[in-house]
């Protein structure tokens, strides 16, 4: 093995020193804000260097990072020869990770079975790994997990703040929880305790990994600042969840920060090694590092400075007037640690971004497709992946590397049928989830994200000619219009259950149904629209209008809306209990009963899409014509 390579790229690593004299300050947030001057420099020192990248558009640079990347070909060779699931970067940290540290613990592979937790795991791919290492290298260990993250099936949840890709997560809900307020925010205390008070974490948890960041683009320079509380979160939820003698992986960046270097001397007390480490397979030219922490000591949760701790979860603002520790609290020997270690790392990461530039200008050849051959190589030797059976695997039915949603295949015409099979059951699908209010729709499955844009004059727009309400005269009798029009679209979750009530007093008419530019596109609504495919014998989706046709005289759908019925009658209550309540229905059906369902999904997605941009009173014609063929 050439130890020049190994030691260049596999090697990135500074370890804490352990200090048994090394003592926790029994209160915290006391200290006014302090900083460090000499890391204050290096930190300054580091953005002047990211700053010459500013010149470059960001596709072009991206391109060229990405080819001179050494670790470039790890994932090519693993596809090929390993064929893991779900790999991304992510899964190739993870593995190297584990292959390079104990971060299974002993007394886990001797008792033959680990509990994990993974915070901030979206899309999955450190779950998959993990599996992975475990089937390959320990495969008599019996395994359970969970996770979290942002919801990516809550609507009310920013895109560009949490990862929508559920390729992997939507086959293994079950493992994932989402907080009590079901949109998965750990800086949530409410979702803080509804994770720590839930029975799998009052079990044995042996391993914790947070890999949480939060987009910084607007202000690269303090992206330390701006992920601090988010840390803060993840440490005080993985230590009161962590069990003695487990292992927990945290994902930091710089260390120039109060912030950063107080949580690092909590982490050195109460962990028996503590590791900073930047994977081969962590693209160099950034500043993400993990923080391997070994053999858990134990915390007390009901100390004082535990306790301060935890104000994390009620203050968002603190770390803006207040440290964690006072400086001198913090020993002259750790201080010494966290110079050298920020700017071990930060000298790598420059290095690289000038190496980068320099070949960027000068469009220089080099030996970097050998170079590439040989870390794949080197990365193959040194953690031995292999091949694992597909049952092996966390979803074995499907490979989720290539599960993307395809929902804009299908080409809408006028008007399409949707129907279902006859003898396919529909009380399986229901499961009724609550939560934090949609107030505005800021992402969903449902749609292209630009048209979420366009909600709040979607509805200003929607004027009709005479011939569209000569059409709804002629044919009021045997038919309930619901238009859009007649809602308040301004707080969606008003318009969500003022829509369930006038489809559940609809179904009581029995009349057919003509939906008007209603924008379904929330996993509730949609859900409505699929009991409403069992509740009558024809559904037309097409150009600005869902008609619903000929009723089914023994349908049981009823008994399912009157299910949701009373599951809004216990949301009031609780509303007239306490003035603040504002949890919703937000979910209805099951997910995955929209992912079997191809066609029904193909038609949402168009018929929404094409919502939002067309007029509104086109197509009316064409809905009167299936009404007098239908009724």
């Amino acid at each position: 093995m050439d130890d020049c390579l190994y030691r260049t790229y596999f090697k990135k690593v500074y370890q804490f020193q352990s200090n048994p004299d090394y003592v926790l300050p029994k209160k915290a947030f006391l200290s006014p804000k302090w900083q460090i001057p000499e890391l204050q420099r290096k930190k300054k020192e580091l953005n002047r260097v990211k700053g010459l990248l500013s010149k470059y558009k960001i596709k072009v640079w991206s391109k060229h990072t990405a080819n001179r990347d050494p670790a470039g070909f790890v994932i090519k060779n693993l596809q090929e020869t390993v064929q893991p699931e779900l790999l991304t970067q992510a899964w190739c940290k993870f593995f190297e990770m584990l292959g390079h540290f104990p971060i299974v613990p002993e007394a886990a592979l001797k008792e033959r079975h680990l509990n994990s937790l993974h915070l901030c795991e979206a899309p999955g791919a450190f779950v998959c790994s993990l599996n992975h290492y475990l089937v390959s290298k320990n495969d008599d260990v019996q395994w359970n997990w969970m996770a979290t993250t942002l919801n990516p099936n809550h609507e009310g949840n920013e895109l560009n703040q949490m990862i929508p890709d559920d390729r992997f997560l939507r086959y293994t809900l079950s493992n994932w929880n989402f907080g009590e307020d079901f949109l998965g925010d750990i800086s949530s205390k409410s979702n803080y305790q509804h994770l720590v008070d839930h029975p799998f974490c009052k079990q044995k948890i042996m391993l914790v990994t947070a890999d949480g960041s939060i987009d910084c683009m607007k202000d690269p320079g303090e992206q330390e600042r701006y992920v601090e509380h988010l840390h803060l979160c993840e440490t005080v939820t993985g230590l009161h969840i962590l069990e003695r003698g487990g292992s927990f992986v945290l994902k930091i960046f710089t260390m120039f920060e109060d912030s950063t270097i107080c949580l690092i001397y909590l982490l050195t007390c109460i962990f028996e090694k503590v590791t900073v480490f930047k994977p081969c397979t962590s693209k160099s030219g950034n500043s993400e590092v993990y923080i391997i922490n070994l053999g858990f000591k134990g915390i007390d949760c009901t100390s004082e400075l535990f306790q301060d701790l935890l104000q994390c979860f009620t203050n968002k603002e603190i770390y803006k007037t207040k440290s964690m520790f006072n400086l001198e609290q913090l020993p002259e020997e750790f201080l010494t640690d966290i110079h050298k270690c920020s700017e071990f790392f930060m000298k790598k990461q420059i290095s690289t971004i000038l190496d980068n530039i320099y070949h960027f200008e000068n469009r220089t050849s080099s030996n970097i497709y050998i170079l590439k051959l040989q870390i794949a190589d080197m990365y193959f030797k040194l953690y031995d992946p292999k091949w694992i059976p597909i049952y092996r695997r966390l979803v074995p039915s499907t490979n989720v590397g290539d599960s993307w949603r395809i929902y804009n295949t299908f080409r809408l015409k006028f008007f399409n049928e949707v129907q279902v099979e006859q003898n396919s059951a529909i009380e399986a699908a229901l499961e009724i989830k609550t939560g934090q209010c949609i107030e505005v729709v800021r992402s969903s499955k449902f749609t292209h994200k630009d048209n979420l844009n366009r909600m709040d004059i979607f509805q200003a727009r929607t004027k009709f000619s005479e011939l569209y309400h000569c059409i709804l005269d002629k044919i009021k009798d045997k038919n309930t219009i619901i238009n859009v029009s007649t809602f308040n679209l301004e707080v969606f979750h008003k318009f969500q259950k003022d829509l369930f009530f006038e489809i559940y007093d609809c179904l009581h008419s029995q009349k057919n149904i003509i939906f008007v530019n209603v924008p379904f596109v929330t996993h509730f609504l949609v859900g409505l629209l699929y009991l409403l495919l069992y509740t009558f014998e024809s559904v037309f989706i097409g150009s600005g209008m869902i008609i619903c046709c000929k009723r089914k005289t023994r349908s049981n759908v009823m008994q399912l809306f009157e299910t949701i019925r009373s599951k809004y009658a216990d949301l009031n209550k609780v509303e007239s209990k306490i003035s603040n309540a504002n949890n919703d229905i937000l979910q209805i059906i099951r997910p995955k009963y929209f992912d079997e369902n191809v066609r029904f999904m193909n038609l949402i997605w168009n018929y929404n899409n094409q919502l939002f941009h067309q007029k509104a009173s086109t197509r009316v014609l064409t809905f009167f014509d299936l009404h007098n063929h239908y009724t």
